[in-house]
């Protein structure tokens, strides 16, 4: 009878440990803007990172245009910023970027290249991808361009560059083309 309950009590400091993790987070997107995460998470710390493999591209169908997703190219690369969240909070973002899978990748860095890991990040591979080329929605667009440019210029910079709309132009030609100004 004894034994029982340790083994109770030993299963109990297991879900324990599992309540108190955190989990590592790579946004690309809305997830790089302080203010569309915190609809949903407490204010975090960002790191900016960079993403080799993968390009990111709008070309997940919402209501108002194409927003934000990432796929696979050995030669692509993209920034992004890296934060944690608790088992409750990545419930909560599981829910708001309903459609999206979570993968598993690796990162850079963004100002110290040496240094290294692999995180969650949210990909649709498949379930809502555009393929008639429609436009980014532009509201989206400059909130997630905005949110780019608010960690650095730098950065901000990277973002237009390695940033595609569904036809595969670079985002900062839209933005040229299409006379987006921030306001």
């Amino acid at each position: 009878m004894g034994s029982e309950v340790r083994v109770f009590q030993g299963t109990f400091k297991r879900v324990e440990n599992i309540v108190d993790k955190t989990y590592k987070i790579i946004g690309y997107g809305s997830l790089v803007s302080h203010k569309s995460l915190k609809e949903d998470c407490k204010d975090k710390k960002f790191i900016p990172v960079i993403i080799k493999g993968y390009t990111r591209i709008f070309d997940i169908k919402d209501k108002k245009g194409d927003v934000l997703n990432i796929k696979k190219d050995k030669n692509g690369h993209f920034n992004g910023v890296l934060f944690e969240v608790d088992k409750e909070e990545l419930k909560k973002l599981k829910k708001r970027e309903n459609g999206y899978k979570t993968r598993k990748i690796d990162f850079i860095q963004f100002n110290n290249r040496k240094i290294k890991g692999s995180a969650l990040t949210f990909i649709d591979l498949h379930f809502l991808i555009d393929h008639k080329k429609n436009l980014p929605d532009k509201k989206y667009l400059l909130m997630c361009r905005e949110a780019a440019y608010h960690i650095s210029k730098k950065f901000g910079l990277m973002w237009d560059n390695t940033t595609f709309t569904s036809d595969g132009k670079k985002v900062k030609e839209y933005i040229k083309n299409q006379k987006v100004h921030l306001n």
